[in-house]
C-alpha cells in the first residue's frame, strides 16, 4: 500500500515530531498496521495493531481527530484489551486524508505524567500542528503515486519507441542525447555511458545543416562505424510553456526505404522463389506449393516455428502473383498495442480519438488496396478484433475508426502467418473458429532448422558471404569443427538464429575460417553444462520434446543475461527471436 511504500520517510517525519514536541509518535496505515513509531511503539513497526486499535479505528471511520484524556478509563477504550490498566497518560490522533479518503492515521501519545503535561498544555494548537503533520504525510504519498505513475509512463514510451521501425532519439539544448531507441542505436552505433548517452553535437549539427539548406526530402548524411550513410529525417521541438526544452529526431535509413519502396513497387527477382535457400524435400516442397498458388488470390496461411522465414515466404508468393506491381504491407499482430491495433488495420477518421491526426488516417488494408496484405503472428489477434477481422474478409470492406459506418471497399489478397497452434486456440476460445476456417484456405507448413539439416551448411556459406562482404572481412569458410557444431544445433530460433550466429562469429573471428571458438552457442553450450539451475545431465542436444527444447533454450539465454546484468531483450537477440516473441515465449513457459 502507498503509505508502506514511504515508511522510511514516514519513520523519519515521525521522529522529528516526537522530538519537537517530547511525546511518543505512532503512525498507521489504513489497514492500521502500524507503519512508523518511537519510544516505547518502535518495536511494533509494520506489525498489526489488533486488539489495541479502537481509538484509531474510530478517528479513520469518523474522519475526524480523537482525544483521550483519560486512556483505559475513558469509554471508548472499552473494547481494547489493555482497558483498565492501560501504560499510556494520554492520547491524541488524526486521520490522514488523500483526495477525500482515508488512508492512514497519525497519534501523539504520553506514557508518563510530564508528557501528558505537554500533550495536553494546548490541545488547540496540538491538534492544528498534528493535521498539518498529516497534510504533509499525505503530501508525500502523492508525490509517491505520482512517480510510480511517472516511471510507468515513461517504460510504456520506452517500450514503445523501442517497437517502432524508425530510429527515434530526444536530444537537449546542448545537443546531448537524452534518450534513444533500439533502432536508433542500431543505425548510429551509439554508446551508452551511465544514465546518459555519448554527445551527439555532430548528428544535431548536421541535421540542423540540412534544415536551413531546405532541401526536399529532408536528407542528411552522417559518418557511422567508418562509413558514410544517408538518412531521411524529421525534427520537432518538445515545448513547455512556449520554450522548446528537446527535440525529437527520427531516422529513416536510405538504403532500406528504397528496398521497401522496390518491394512495394514489384522490382524483385524474375523467380520470386529464387532467394529461398535450401534444397532439402521438407523446403522444395512448401516452396512449390508457394509456386502453385501464388497466382490465384486464395487465402494463404503460414504455419511454422518462429525465425522459419514466413515473411519471405510471404513476399515471394506476392512478387510471383498478377499483384506484384501493387503494394505489399505487412503488419505484425503481436507488436502492435491491442488498443493501438485496430486503427493501424483500419484507419481512423478526424476526431475519432484523443490525438487523431487531422484529416484522419488510411489503414493497412486501404494502403494495400489492389496488392497483398501480409498479417504476421494472427494467432495473437485480439478476440474483439477477430470479430471485425472476419467481415473485412468476407465482404472485402473496411470501416475507419469513428467512421459514420460507411464501407471502403478494398481489394487485398491475405497472407496470414503464426507460430501458435491455432486448432488449440480454437477449442481454448480465444480464436474464432469461423475465422480459422476463413484463413485456412491454403495452409502451408514451412519446416525448422532442424527438420532441414542438409540445408544448415548451405544457408550458413550463403550468410558468411554477405556479412562478410558488408563487414569487410574476407573469411574462406569454416573449419571442419565449425560445420560439426553448426551441423548439430538445435537451432531453437531457426533460419533468424543462424544468421545471426554467422554475423556474430564474422564480428569475433580474427582468422581466415571461422573457428567453434567465434561461434556463440559454442560457449553458451559449455557453460550451460556447468549451470545449477539447469536440471542435471540436460542439455540442449539432448532428445528433449520440442516444447522441452524451446523452453530450455529460452531459460538458457536468461540467465545469461542475468549473469551480465543486461536487459531481457538481449535473450531475443542471442535467440534470434524478436522482443515481442521472447516475452509471450517466456510467459507461455511460465518462466516469469
Amino acid at each position: 500500500m502507498p503509505l508502506q511504500e514511504i515508511q522510511e520517510s514516514v519513520q523519519q517525519i515521525a521522529s522529528a515530531v516526537a522530538s519537537v514536541l517530547r511525546v511518543e509518535v505512532e503512525i498507521a496505515d489504513h489497514r492500521l498496521v502500524r507503519i512508523a513509531g518511537t519510544g516505547r511503539t518502535e518495536s511494533g513497526i509494520l506489525r498489526t495493531m489488533a486488539g489495541e486499535d479502537h481509538v484509531y479505528r474510530a478517528s479513520l471511520f469518523d474522519g475526524r481527530p480523537v482525544v483521550i484524556m483519560n486512556p483505559g478509563a475513558d469509554e471508548r477504550c472499552r473494547p481494547c484489551t489493555h482497558f483498565g490498566n492501560c501504560e499510556e497518560t494520554g492520547e491524541i490522533c488524526c486521520p490522514i486524508t488523500l483526495d477525500g479518503k482515508e488512508v492512514g492515521v497519525i497519534g501523539l501519545l504520553a506514557f508518563d505524567q510530564e508528557q501528558r503535561a505537554r500533550l495536553f498544555a494546548d490541545v488547540d494548537s496540538i491538534l492544528n500542528f498534528l493535521q498539518k503533520i498529516a497534510e504533509l504525510i499525505a503530501i508525500k504519498m502523492k508525490e509517491h503515486l505520482m512517480y510510480k505513475k511517472q516511471q510507468l509512463t515513461l517504460e510504456k514510451l520506452r517500450v514503445v519507441m523501442d517497437d517502432l521501425d524508425k530510429a527515434m532519439l530526444t536530444v537537449d539544448q546542448e545537443d546531448r542525447i537524452v534518450q534513444m531507441n533500439q533502432r536508433a542505436k542500431q543505425y548510429l552505433q551509439l554508446a551508452e555511458t551511465g544514465e546518459d548517452y555519448e554527445p551527439a553535437a555532430g548528428l544535431v549539427r548536421a541535421i540542423r545543416q540540412a534544415v536551413e539548406s531546405g532541401a526536399a526530402p529532408p536528407k542528411v548524411v552522417l559518418a557511422v562505424g567508418g562509413e558514410a550513410k544517408e538518412f531521411l529525417f524529421t525534427i520537432k521541438p518538445i515545448q513547455l510553456d512556449g520554450a522548446t526544452l528537446e527535440w525529437v529526431i527520427t531516422l529513416d535509413d536510405v538504403r532500406e526505404v528504397v528496398a521497401i519502396a522496390r518491394q512495394v513497387g514489384g522490382f524483385e527477382l524474375k523467380d520470386s522463389f529464387s532467394g529461398i535457400a535450401g534444397i532439402s524435400s521438407a523446403i522444395a516442397q512448401a516452396k512449390e506449393v508457394a509456386r502453385r498458388v501464388a497466382t490465384s488470390d486464395s487465402t494463404v496461411l503460414l504455419r511454422g516455428e518462429s525465425g522459419t522465414g514466413k515473411e519471405l515466404f510471404a513476399k515471394a508468393i506476392h512478387q510471383a502473383s498478377h499483384r506484384s506491381k501493387q503494394p505489399f504491407v505487412s503488419i505484425n499482430c503481436a507488436a502492435i498495442p491491442e488498443h493501438l491495433l485496430e486503427s493501424e488495420l483500419f484507419g481512423y477518421e478526424e476526431g475519432a480519438f484523443t490525438g487523431a491526426r487531422k484529416g484522419g488516417r488510411v489503414g493497412l488494408f486501404e494502403a494495400a488496396d489492389k496488392g497483398t496484405l501480409f498479417l504476421d503472428e494472427i494467432g495473437d489477434m485480439p478476440v474483439h478484433l477477430q470479430v471485425k477481422m472476419l467481415r473485412v474478409l468476407q465482404e472485402q470492406q473496411v470501416v475507419r475508426v469513428g467512421g459514420s459506418g460507411k464501407p471502403i471497399d478494398v481489394d487485398v489478397r491475405i497472407i496470414a502467418a503464426t507460430h501458435r497452434d491455432l486448432e488449440q486456440l480454437v477449442a481454448a476460445g480465444v480464436f474464432r473458429a469461423d475465422l480459422y476456417y476463413r484463413l485456412h484456405v491454403i495452409p502451408i507448413l514451412l519446416p525448422s532448422l532442424r527438420e532441414r539439416r542438409e540445408d544448415i551448411l548451405t544457408l550458413a556459406n550463403g550468410y558468411l558471404q554477405t556479412c562478410g562482404a558488408r563487414l569487410k572481412k574476407p573469411i574462406k569458410g569454416f573449419t571442419q569443427e565449425a560445420q560439426a557444431l553448426l551441423f548439430h544445433h538445435v537451432w531453437p530460433g531457426n533460419v533468424r538464429e543462424l544468421a545471426n550466429v554467422i554475423e556474430y562469429a564474422v564480428n569475433m573471428e580474427t582468422s581466415p575460417w571461422i573457428r567453434p571458438e567465434s561461434i556463440p552457442f559454442h560457449a553458451r553450450r559449455e557453460s550451460m553444462a556447468k549451470a545449477p539451475s539447469v536440471a542435471a545431465g540436460t542439455t540442449l542436444e539432448q532428445p528433449l520434446n520440442l516444447k522441452e527444447r524451446e523452453r530450455a533454450a529460452i531459460s538458457h539465454a536468461l540467465q545469461l543475461v542475468q549473469q551480465d546484468k543486461r536487459r531481457k531483450e538481449e535473450a531475443a537477440r542471442l535467440l534470434g527471436i524478436s522482443r515481442a516473441t521472447l516475452f509471450r515465449k517466456i510467459k507461455e513457459h511460465g518462466l516469469i
